[in-house]
């Protein structure tokens, strides 16, 4: 009977007090910044590097996050010819230049494209060398490495070259 009466009387207060303690209002500007830092920042399943020849011959990318990545099986040329010119990548390359693989890509034929020639070891030791296989595959990247995208054989044209990796974050 007394638990009865305790319950009665002291839920109706616990409840008014836990109401009043915690009525913070929704839109509090302080609770929002909050919110949003807490929230995981959403990645793109496509990361597109573009260099531009008249900027510069090389560009990189940090990863933010550990994934998956789909190499591309060739790279697009725009506003000049590609004949004649190479591009190296660099994966999981490291702030101290170490890296874990590099792929170079030619342009054979097309002036507009850059077909997959090879991809070796850091020891140059040749891993891939056929294109279907390469579209097979995913590679890990780690957090905190970059790719790094590289014309080896630039001439200062106004040349712009598109790489796009399929993109599985973790």
């Amino acid at each position: 009977m007394m638990l009865a009466l305790i319950t009665k009387r002291l839920c109706p207060l616990i409840a008014l007090t836990v109401a009043i303690g915690c009525g913070k209002q929704i839109n509090d500007p302080k609770d929002v910044e909050i919110s949003r830092a807490g929230q995981s920042e959403e990645l793109p399943s496509n990361i597109a590097i573009q260099l531009n020849e008249t900027e510069s011959a090389i560009k990189t990318y940090l990863l933010p996050r550990n994934a998956w990545f789909s190499l591309p099986g060739k790279l697009l040329a725009k506003n000049a010819s590609a004949a004649g010119k190479r591009v190296k990548i660099y994966y999981n390359l490291e702030s101290n230049g170490n890296y874990e693989f590099h792929c170079y890509y030619q342009s054979f034929t097309l002036a507009n494209e850059l077909g997959f020639e090879k991809c070796q070891s850091s020891d140059e030791v040749t891993i891939i060398s056929n294109p279907d296989d390469l579209q097979k595959m995913e590679f890990p990247m780690d957090k905190g490495t970059s790719i790094k995208v590289e014309l080896t054989n630039p001439s200062g044209t106004n040349l712009k070259i598109d790489s796009i990796f399929g993109v599985d974050w973790k």
